[in-house]
């Protein structure tokens, strides 16, 4: 079975765009995806028995069986790349669960005033999700639903672009007093 082109570019991209063997880079000679155990002999497609090679290296180990220091090294380096790799999608997934919680809740403030939903632009979460972000607590975000809906000579339908302002409000309030503390802080390491 041939190497698919996701694995080839996952193993170029471990062993940063160089021959295993010789060092040579993409721009000195053309890589190729280089099996360590060799198929012949019992190897198979896996990343860890895979290599970036130039061709010549390539060409040259031919069906040899390779030296213990570089299956160990390819060993190392499939490890801790599976160990990156197990580590991000675990931070992905930690992001999308704070910001499903995040417009949830949301979501439960605002069904208090429009059950259906059907005031909310279709993009709304991105603009959530966006407060979550800059770290606006869900509390503030709440607060500016309860005052954009409190406005009656507001539309129902303008009520989220309200909210919007509420909160970009809220975000310029709290730059400023950013601000401040900094200036504040600033000046006390001047004197």
């Amino acid at each position: 079975m041939a190497v698919s082109k996701r694995t080839r570019y996952e193993v170029l991209r471990r062993d940063g765009h160089s021959c295993r063997y010789c060092g040579s880079t993409a721009a000195d000679s053309p890589l190729t995806v280089d099996h360590v155990v060799p198929t012949a002999l019992g190897g198979d497609d896996a990343p860890e028995n895979l290599v970036a090679a130039c061709r010549d290296c390539n060409a040259g180990k031919a069906a040899s069986v390779p030296d213990s220091q570089l299956v160990d090294d390819v060993n190392e380096d499939a490890t801790r790349w599976a160990r990156a790799m197990r580590t991000a999608i675990d931070e992905a997934l930690l992001i999308q669960e704070a910001q499903d919680e995040y417009i949830r809740s949301f979501l439960k403030v605002w069904e208090q005033f429009n059950p259906e939903l059907d005031e909310l632009p279709t993009d709304f979460d991105g603009i959530v999700n966006y407060w979550r972000r800059v770290g606006l607590p869900i509390e503030m975000v709440t607060e500016a639903v309860y005052i954009a809906w409190s406005k009656t000579h507001i539309p129902p339908r303008a009520v989220f672009r309200y909210t919007i302002g509420v909160v970009r409000n809220r975000i310029e309030d709290a730059q400023k007093r950013a601000t401040e503390l900094l200036d504040a802080e600033g000046g006390n390491g001047d004197s």
